[in-house]
Order: structure tokens, then C-alpha cells, then sequence
């Protein structure tokens, strides 16, 4: 017998309201994993838009090289270990898509429901 299922007399009946029930559950779970997603994915391109953003700012102020790029990198993965994502190449295009975007926070544009990987492409 498989683990999972249950013995003969311990079963339900299963009807056609517990079967709707069961249907209408799965898919309002995956829904709401899917709005999950998106809302992380929102937060995410925000994230990597203000870090460009104030790389901009700071090269600019303090007239930094790239070179701080580098150190940045480092910096971030020593802290945040279990993320990727802050590779001084990818630092370049946080901030090579805040210039492309200057007034990213203001409106509601598509590119929040983008995946970083297009916006890099």
C-alpha cells in the first residue's frame, strides 16, 4: 500500500462539491504564489534600479571610480552570501538601467513586471 493514501474505511467520499473545493484551492494557491513572485520580482527591479541610482550619485559626488564597483561587489557577497546578483558586471548594469530610467519610481511602467535577466538584455 502507498504511504500516502489512506485505508479503505478511513477515506472520503468524494463528491463533486469536494472535488470543486479542492480544484478552486490548488488554483487560488498557485495564484497567489504567482502574485508572490511578481511582487518580489517588483521589489527586486526597484532594488537594482536604486542601486544604480545611488552609484550615479556617489561616482558622481565623490568622483569614485570604477574601481569602488569592485569593492562593492566584495562587500555585498561577503555580506549576503547566499545571493547572487552583485557581481561587479552586474553593478555596472544596476547602474547603466538607472540612466536609461531616471524617473523609474514615479510612474507605474512595464518594466516592473520584467525579469531582471530581459532588462539586462
Amino acid at each position: 500500500m502507498h504511504k500516502d493514501l489512506l485505508p479503505e474505511e478511513k477515506r472520503l467520499s468524494l463528491d463533486t462539491d469536494y472535488v470543486k473545493l479542492l480544484s478552486d484551492l490548488k488554483g487560488r494557491l498557485q495564484q497567489a504564489q504567482m502574485r508572490a513572485a511578481l511582487a518580489s520580482n517588483q521589489e527586486l527591479i526597484r532594488f537594482y534600479w536604486y542601486v544604480g541610482s545611488q552609484l550615479i550619485e556617489k561616482q558622481r559626488t565623490h568622483t569614485w571610480g570604477d574601481k569602488v564597483l569592485e569593492q562593492l561587489s566584495h562587500d555585498m557577497r561577503n555580506a549576503f552570501p547566499e545571493m547572487q546578483g552583485f557581481s561587479t558586471t552586474n553593478l555596472k548594469r544596476m547602474r547603466i538601467f538607472a540612466e536609461l530610467y531616471p524617473d523609474f519610481e514615479i510612474g507605474a511602467q512595464a518594466v516592473h513586471q520584467l525579469l531582471w535577466g530581459y532588462i539586462v538584455v
